[in-house]
C-alpha cells in the first residue's frame, strides 16, 4: 500500500497516548481489519475480540448508502508493525484573527500529521460493525470512499503485557457503552418511523395531545394519573405492531428486517405521512369499536372519562397499556385472515371490564387490585377463543385458565364465545 498522510492531533489520557485523525472511508475499508482477520488460531481468545454480527454490518451499510445526513462517532483503531510516525507542526503563522504568539505551547505541540507507510497492522478496538458496514457500502458506491471519518489511533504491542493492556482498553470501551434509551429514541430519533409518528400523534391527534398521554417510556401508569389514556412508550410499541404486522408498507418478509427498515434509515416524507395516516385510521377504528374510547376521544375533560374507566377497583382493559397492546396484537393476527374493518367489528364484541371474565384472575388481581403482567399471553388466547379463532389445544387452554384462577380444571369453564 502507498504511504498515507493523515491530519492528526496528539493527546494523552492516563497512560495512553492517542492520535485523533481524519481518514477517508476508502482508506479505512482498505487498511483497517477486525481481529478475526488477523488471528486465525486460539490466539484470538487472548486478543480483543467481540462477536461480529454480520447483520449489524448490513444495517450500517444501508444507512451509509441511503442517509444523506450520515454521521458516525469515531473508530478506535489499534496500530502495530510498519512505520507509523507522528510529525509535529512547529510553525503556525498569525493572521487577522489569530496571533501565533498567544498560542499555549501544549496547543501547538498537539497539532501534527500522522504518516503510515502501508505496512502497519490496523484493527478496530471499537467500531467492528461500522467497519464491516463501511467496507460493504464503499464496495457498492465508491463515491462514499471520499467521506472522512474521525479515527483514533492507539499503539498496540504483541507481547503479553501489551495484549493485556489492549484487552483492558477494549473491555472498558465496550462494557461502558451507554445505549440510547427508548425514551431518548422517542423524543429525538429522526430516523425511527415509530418515534416520528408518535411525536406527530402527540402534537396533532386530539386523542394523544397534552395530558392525554403520559410522558413515560415504560408501560406503567401511576395510580395518581387521572388524565392519560396510556404512555408514550406504550404508544411506540403499538405503532411498531401496526407498521410491521397490520399496515405493512415494506416489502421485507422477515419481521426483524421490517423493523430495521423502519428504524435505521429515515423514510421519505410521503411514506412518513402514510404511516401517520395509518396510525390515525387505526385509533379511529378502535374508538369506533369501543364506546369507552370514543367517550375519551370526544371528551373536553379527559379526567372525567379516565376516572370512570381506570380506578383502584379495575375499570376497562382499554385504559391499561397492557390491554391496548393485547387488542392490537389480536388485530394483527386477525388481519392476516380478514379485512381490517371486519377485524374491528369482531373485537368490538369482546368484553372490556377487568373484573369480569376473562380478565379477572388472569391479568387483574381481584383482591390485590393490580394488573398481572404474566397473564398477558393466556388472556390473549382466551380472547381468541371467545372470537372462535383459537388455533391451539382447547384442553390445554382450559388447564392454563384453571391454573391461573387457582381452581381444579373440572370446576372451570372457558369463557363464552362472542362469535
Amino acid at each position: 500500500m502507498k504511504k498515507l498522510y493523515l491530519s492528526s492531533l496528539r493527546g494523552i489520557m492516563g497512560d495512553w497516548v492517542y492520535y485523533p485523525t481524519l481518514m477517508k472511508l476508502k482508506d479505512i475499508a482498505e487498511r483497517v481489519r477486525i481481529a478475526e482477520e488477523i488471528y486465525q488460531s486460539k490466539t484470538l481468545s487472548e486478543m480483543v475480540q467481540q462477536e461480529i454480527k454480520r447483520k449489524r454490518g448490513k444495517e450500517i451499510k444501508d444507512y451509509l448508502l441511503k442517509q444523506e445526513q450520515r454521521f458516525f462517532n469515531s473508530l478506535i483503531v489499534a496500530i502495530y508493525e510498519g512505520d507509523p510516525n507522528w510529525h509535529e507542526i512547529t510553525h503556525i503563522e498569525s493572521n487577522n484573527q489569530l496571533n501565533s504568539e498567544d498560542f499555549p505551547e501544549d496547543v501547538v505541540a498537539g497539532i501534527g500529521i500522522l504518516s503510515l507507510n502501508g505496512e502497519e497492522e490496523l484493527f478496530t478496538l471499537d467500531g467492528q460493525h461500522r467497519l464491516i458496514g463501511i467496507r460493504e457500502a464503499v464496495a457498492e458506491n465508491p463515491q462514499l470512499g471520499e467521506d472522512k471519518l474521525s479515527t483514533i489511533f492507539i499503539a498496540h504491542r504483541t507481547d503479553l503485557d501489551g495484549m493485556e493492556r489492549t484487552r483492558r482498553l477494549f473491555t472498558t470501551l465496550n462494557k461502558n457503552v451507554v445505549r440510547v434509551s427508548k425514551g431518548e429514541i422517542i423524543a429525538l430519533d429522526e430516523d425511527d418511523t415509530m418515534a416520528i409518528t408518535a411525536r406527530h400523534l402527540v402534537m396533532k391527534n386530539q386523542m394523544f395531545m397534552d395530558d392525554r398521554i403520559l410522558n413515560s417510556s415504560t408501560d406503567n401508569v401511576p395510580k395518581s394519573n387521572q388524565t392519560c389514556l396510556t404512555t408514550i412508550g406504550n404508544l411506540y410499541d403499538l405503532l411498531e405492531i401496526l407498521f410491521t404486522k397490520i399496515y405493512i408498507i415494506s416489502n421485507k418478509k422477515r419481521l426483524i428486517e421490517k423493523k430495521n427498515e423502519l428504524t435505521k434509515v429515515r423514510q421519505p416524507d410521503h411514506m412518513l405521512d402514510k404511516h401517520y395516516q395509518h396510525a390515525c385510521d387505526y385509533f379511529k377504528g378502535l374508538t369506533d369499536s369501543f364506546s369507552q374510547l370514543k367517550e375519551f376521544a370526544d371528551a373536553s375533560d379527559s379526567s372525567i372519562v379516565v376516572k370512570k374507566y381506570r380506578h383502584p377497583n379495575g375499570g376497562s382493559v382499554l385504559f391499561r397499556p397492557i390491554g391496548l397492546k393485547i387488542l392490537t396484537e389480536i388485530i394483527a393476527i386477525l388481519a392476516e385472515r380478514y379485512p381490517l374493518p371486519k377485524c374491528f367489528k369482531m373485537i368490538s364484541k369482546l368484553p372490556t371490564d377487568l373484573t369480569q371474565t376473562p380478565y379477572r384472575g388472569v391479568i387483574w388481581h381481584p383482591t390485590q387490585k393490580r394488573m398481572i403482567i404474566k397473564g398477558k399471553v393466556l388472556v390473549k388466547n382466551l380472547l381468541f377463543y371467545m372470537l372462535n379463532q383459537f388455533p391451539g389445544d382447547v384442553n390445554k387452554l382450559r388447564e392454563g385458565y384453571a391454573k391461573a384462577l387457582g381452581d381444579e380444571m373440572k370446576a372451570v369453564e372457558l369463557p363464552k364465545k362472542v362469535l
